[in-house]
């Protein structure tokens, strides 16, 4: 049998075919487990000056993130540049 391997993918291909076929017709049949309520994350209606608050000190909270990986970003570039020079010039 001198099959390579597009006959092995062909013969897979055909294989994952069916087989999705039959999950198909298993929820055709009516025999899913969803019911009509929902399963997901509770939804709390807060006010809107507290949806405020919160996005703001998001807001905040994000700078000051931003404004330390910068710095240490900073640094850090310094301190390599200068490790290059040092080994460069002298």
């Amino acid at each position: 049998m001198g099959f390579g391997g597009a006959a092995l993918a062909a013969i897979t291909s055909l294989k994952n075919n069916s087989r999705r076929g039959d999950r198909t017709n298993y929820f055709k049949k009516g025999n899913d487990k969803s019911s009509g309520e929902s399963t997901g994350i509770p939804v709390v209606k807060i006010s809107e000056e507290k949806r405020k608050a919160v996005r703001d000190r998001l807001i905040a909270e994000n700078k000051q993130h931003q404004r330390k990986f910068m710095l240490i970003f900073i640094t850090s570039l310094v301190v390599i540049f200068s490790i290059i020079a040092y080994f460069l010039f002298f």
